[in-house]
């Protein structure tokens, strides 16, 4: 039969194994990035911003409102990410998530948008 120390020490030792247990499915304790929505409206020969930030592991929501009157696009080669053929006056919306930091090319791929102009950067940091 256990004493009473030997049963505070026990309870003591189980407290901290479930804590640690807790902290390793969460991944360490580490907390996850909030999500970043960025609206970006695409006009014609031209995005209404050319600069996004964002934190490695940060979901991204792009949520883009095409205003002009051609087709246009949102691409980053380097990540995957392709939102396509996005009509006048229609909006589409791609997720992702950047894994590793960097500088990353956005542009739309329509014949001679990027060329024209029509692309910006994602900067991603650790």
């Amino acid at each position: 039969m256990m004493n009473k120390k030997s049963l505070n020490t026990l309870a003591v030792l189980i407290v901290a194994l479930v804590a640690l247990l807790a902290l390793a499915a969460c991944g360490g304790g580490a907390t996850a990035q909030p999500p970043l929505v960025v609206n970006l409206k695409a006009e014609d020969i031209k995005y209404n911003s050319t600069s996004i930030t964002s934190k490695v592991g940060q979901p991204v929501t792009l949520n883009m409102q095409n205003a002009g009157m051609l087709e246009h696009s949102f691409v980053i080669d380097s990540l995957s990410v392709k939102l396509e053929h996005v009509q006048a006056g229609q909006a589409a919306t791609v997720t992702f998530t950047p894994t590793a930091a960097g500088t990353y090319e956005f542009y739309c791929d329509i014949a001679g948008h990027k060329d024209a102009g029509m692309k910006g950067t994602l900067t991603v940091s650790p």
